[in-house]
């Protein structure tokens, strides 16, 4: 009786550490999506922040506003990538 309830102790700390190994792996997948998103992210601000340097520099208003306005599109679709990698679910998970 008391092997029994060993085998399965060690079988349930064996599905258990089978278990925290995918949510650690899944975490890594995860910050290496949000690492990726926030990267891009940055990269280009500082291209649209350029952009919209010089055509200020160049007098040109409407260049300006266009940058502007393409840049909070990106920022936008960024943000949905970030939350979207944030809200992923192991598969049979509960979160």
């Amino acid at each position: 009786m008391a092997d029994t309830d060993l085998a399965e102790q060690l079988a349930e700390a064996q599905r258990l550490n089978a278990w925290l190994r995918a949510e650690v792996e899944r975490q890594r997948e995860m910050n290496a999506e949000l690492r990726r998103a926030v990267a891009d992210l940055a990269r280009t601000f500082q291209e649209s922040l350029a952009a919209a340097y010089d055509a200020g520099e160049e007098g040109d208003i409407a260049k300006v506003r266009a940058v502007t306005r393409a840049n909070r599109a990106n920022w936008q679709g960024y943000l949905q990538q970030i939350i979207q990698a944030a809200q992923k679910r192991p598969p049979g998970g509960d979160g």
